[in-house]
């Protein structure tokens, strides 16, 4: 069996590239990568160590995994390997809630989020640099529709669906909007979904007990809209990147080469191998943003763009990750996903970029979060594999061995 490579490919990244000019979303905030600054302002929002912090709502989102993790890279700090991290990229950004509660705790340096979304990208880099403009928007659309509730509620989330900027829109405008958009969609529809599948919340006669409007507080968006545009002034968030996974773990070492590989780790959670297409408008399924084929000789409801992640991560990746999963059990027993102990890269990649042979830990977490078809909160075994020093890696009744 080859080994499989699916690095973006010149027709994903040109669709990619025209879809954010669409949105006018960049490849990072401003027209370039964020230089790296040396000296850091303080963190001083109230937020910091709220129990939410992200704007969106998302699909799985892993709001109680997040003190897990915190707990993990907390853990290895303690090591000589690593004594801090400077910085934590999250290439399937999403709701972004482990990253904020990282920085806002002080466990990582600074944060770096990417979605391969451009309206996911959008909004976090409309919230992070155009911050008052996205907070005066929230609260016009909560006034003049959310507020209202109904029939005027329902079709202003018709009209956002269906909605795409004028060409004789300014690219900011654009953007503006776009992550209006995202932002309206993400608070009115279930379960936060994007993916043109999910309706509004209530249903379109609004005859639930739970209204569409009922996931909007204008407030507390708008708080947590100001600490996003905090932590980008004080350069605590770097950066918001539209590029896919692959593009943000080979840009990074690119863009800050000052950065020890050691001191460096990657949070990936990527969409679920089940219902990934049902949940989000860019996933590795077919019917989603990535594309790919099935696996079929197999059996595995599973896509080649699995393996691609898993085969990046085991071989070229230059710095530390720590990967969660929903807890498929082929990700674990397939060596060609996570069924080894240790990355093997080849001697070229060693020794030209440097790649380790870091050795790969696997943990089971119990957590409770809300998926599409589910009422409620259910309970479920997250995976979580990284190659942070497995000495370090936590193992008692809450980080339980895979």
């Amino acid at each position: 069996m080859t080994t499989v490579l699916s690095p973006p490919t010149s027709i994903a990244a040109s669709e990619l590239a025209r879809s954010a000019d669409l949105f006018g979303t960049g490849e990072a905030i401003s027209a370039q990568a964020r230089p790296w600054a040396a000296e850091l302002a303080p963190i001083s929002h109230n937020l910091a160590r709220g129990r939410y912090q992200s704007p969106l709502r998302y699909p799985g989102a892993k709001s109680s995994l997040a003190p897990v993790i915190a707990r993990v890279i907390t853990s290895a700090k303690r090591s000589r390997e690593v004594p801090e991290i400077n910085l934590l990229v999250e290439p399937f950004a999403g709701g972004a809630s482990a990253s904020l509660r990282m920085i806002g705790e002080g466990v990582v340096d600074r944060i770096l989020l990417a979605d391969a979304d451009p309206l996911v990208v959008a909004f976090w880099q409309a919230a992070a640099d155009d911050t008052e403009r996205l907070v005066d928007r929230m609260h016009d659309e909560w006034k003049r529709y959310v507020r209202c509730g109904g029939a005027t509620a329902v079709e202003r989330w018709d009209y956002w669906r269906g909605w795409n900027p004028r060409p004789t829109m300014k690219r900011r405008n654009r953007r503006l909007t776009a992550a209006m958009k995202c932002l309206f969609l993400n608070r009115t529809t279930f379960s936060g979904i994007l993916h043109g599948k999910a309706g509004p919340i209530g249903g379109r006669a609004q005859s639930s007990d739970y209204p569409i409007g009922c996931r909007w507080n204008p407030d507390a968006i708008a708080e947590r809209l100001r600490y996003i545009g905090h932590l980008y002034d004080v350069g605590r968030l770097i950066d918001v990147w539209c590029k896919d996974w692959r593009q943000t773990l080979d840009d990074v070492p690119e863009h800050y080469p000052q950065l020890l590989p050691s001191r460096v780790v990657a949070y990936l959670d990527p969409p679920y191998v089940e219902k990934s297409s049902v949940l989000y408008r860019t996933s590795f399924d077919p019917r989603g943003g990535y594309g790919g084929e099935r696996i079929g000789a197999s059996g595995i409801a599973d896509d080649t763009l699995h393996l691609s992640l898993a085969d990046y991560l085991r071989t070229k990746a230059q710095f530390r990750w720590l990967l969660s999963y929903d807890n498929h059990p082929m990700l674990t027993q397939n060596t060609w996903l996570y069924g080894h102990d240790r990355m093997n890269p080849s001697k070229s990649d060693r020794e030209m970029l440097g790649v380790r042979c870091w050795r790969i830990s696997k943990r089971l977490v119990s957590t409770r979060y809300s998926a599409a078809g589910r009422v409620g909160k259910r309970s479920a075994n997250e995976l979580l594999i990284t190659t942070l020093p497995p000495m370090t890696v936590p193992l008692d009744e809450q980080l339980r061995l895979a």
